[in-house]
């Protein structure tokens, strides 16, 4: 089989995006053809002997007139109905499904309530079923069929007041924590988070199955060889519907992945409906799954990280800028990685450095400025020349720690770190850092990471963030 061929992912309509967009990142030197069956959308309400058809018959034409190298189905309806005669009819190449994250759920809020919001035919099939047996004993699960927002994001209302009012009436029983968790079991649903976020408490954590259908095949590909070497990746889109508009719009939905191919001077203006501190517990949660993990974030929770600034007296020297600080370089590093002569030149790619590696060196670099900021004031010439008195803050650290080795000593008190996130973390002041230049520039040459961590450090200190 050619390794150049193109994967083929399959949705009910537009919603499988959420999943290319994972597998868009975890392999960007793959071409994707994007699938889409929006004539007969929704498959929900549809019987599994119908849904099964449809699914077989669309992906054979997808082979006869793309002979993919291997099929994601990006629909957890279609894959409860259809994935084993799928795997039947092709049993030479990877037929990757998907599923409800409830193990993931389950596993991290053990005795909880986890609500698992689907279509019909996705809670009614034997695969969940099966799924639902090997969990109930870890955790309390609630079915919750969503059929209405399936619509709405066809529709490409994903953030409209009447979706949001929709949700509160179905969420209504859990927007005030009742629920440990929420999964996102249809692939239509994470396109919503922003008006499920406002509606469920700060406390629930959202959970979708995108990153790890994303893994699952990059590892299949992988075992057989069937890697693309190289080369521009890219995607083409298809549609059963006539309407042009689906095309458009899940273009659309594409390009407002947190990684896209948009100018990075554009990423600052995408609007964000939560608050920095909802946000970062939200990215945390998502990507960071190791052990001990929850203990650091309870750690965290617990200190000032969420109120303290980011500096005494420069870069978001405000209440919360260390948060919100740690957020940017969250999202410069993720735009660095993304750009197609780091990918294709540096040969940085989601293989060496994943989801959960970002994160953890973008959101914990400056952990060791928790604790040391005291508010005060100083006293500052106005225009006229006048003395004012003005708020500000004083840095006391009582620790003989160096900056970027305190962070990755607290860190590593909770969880582990690679070599790669320890050095990146260690060495992400780069130059401006205190240390011998020549071990500097040995620690980036040797752990490209902690370059990278410097670079997005320095964007968002010098042009995302304001000097009070």
């Amino acid at each position: 089989m050619d390794r150049n061929s193109p994967i083929v992912v399959f949705d009910s309509g537009v919603g499988g995006v959420s999943v290319l967009r994972a597998l868009v990142r975890a392999l960007p030197c793959e071409q994707f053809v994007y699938f889409g069956d929006s004539a007969n959308a929704p498959y929900g309400p549809r019987s599994t002997e119908e849904i099964r058809a449809l699914t077989l018959d669309n992906l054979a034409r997808l082979k006869a007139d793309w002979d993919f190298k291997a099929a994601v189905i990006a629909c957890n309806t279609a894959t409860s109905a259809a994935i084993g005669a799928l795997r039947a009819a092709y049993p030479d190449r990877p037929i990757i499904g998907i599923e409800p994250a409830l193990k993931l759920a389950a596993e991290r809020h053990p005795g909880g309530t986890v609500v698992v919001m689907a279509t019909e035919t996705t809670l009614r099939e034997e695969k969940f079923a099966a799924l639902t047996r090997r969990m109930e004993n870890q955790c309390r699960i609630v079915r919750l069929p969503c059929p209405k927002l399936v619509e709405f994001i066809e529709r490409g209302e994903t953030d409209s007041p009447a979706l949001e009012a929709s949700l509160r009436e179905q969420l209504a029983p859990y927007e005030d924590g009742q629920a440990a968790a929420v999964v996102l079991g249809c692939t239509h649903f994470p396109f919503a988070a922003g008006a499920l976020r406002r509606v469920l408490s700060p406390s629930t954590e959202l959970l979708d199955g995108s990153e790890g259908t994303a893994r699952n095949t990059r590892s299949q590909l992988a075992e057989r060889s069937l890697l693309r070497e190289g080369g521009e990746g890219g995607v083409v889109f298809l549609n059963s519907s006539p309407d042009p508009e689906a095309v458009t719009r899940c273009r659309s939905l594409l390009a407002a992945a947190p990684i896209c191919t948009a100018d990075f001077k554009d990423q600052p203006k995408r609007r964000n409906t939560m608050d920095p501190k909802e946000r970062f517990v939200a990215v945390f949660r998502q990507y960071v799954h190791r052990e001990g993990a929850e203990e650091l974030l309870r750690f965290l929770l617990d200190s000032d990280f969420f109120v303290a600034p980011a500096s005494a007296r420069y870069h978001s020297s405000v209440a919360g800028g260390l948060c919100q600080h740690s957020l940017n370089v969250y999202d410069c590093l993720r735009a660095y990685l993304a750009r197609p002569r780091v990918q294709q030149v540096y040969g940085l790619t989601g293989e060496d450095y994943g989801e959960e590696s970002v994160a953890i060196v973008a959101l914990l670099h400056d952990l060791c400025k928790i604790g040391c900021y005291r508010p005060g004031f100083r006293n500052v010439k106005d225009e006229r020349g006048a003395w004012q008195k003005v708020a500000t803050y004083t840095f006391e650290d009582d620790l003989p720690f160096g900056h970027g080795e305190k962070s990755v000593w607290m860190v590593m008190k909770y969880m582990d770190l690679t070599d790669h996130e320890a050095f990146a973390i260690r060495y992400h002041m780069g130059f401006s850092g205190e240390e011998d230049a020549r071990t500097v520039g040995q620690a980036l040459a040797k752990f490209p990471l902690a370059f990278a961590l410097n670079v997005a450090d320095s964007e968002a200190t010098y042009f995302l963030e304001t000097t009070p």
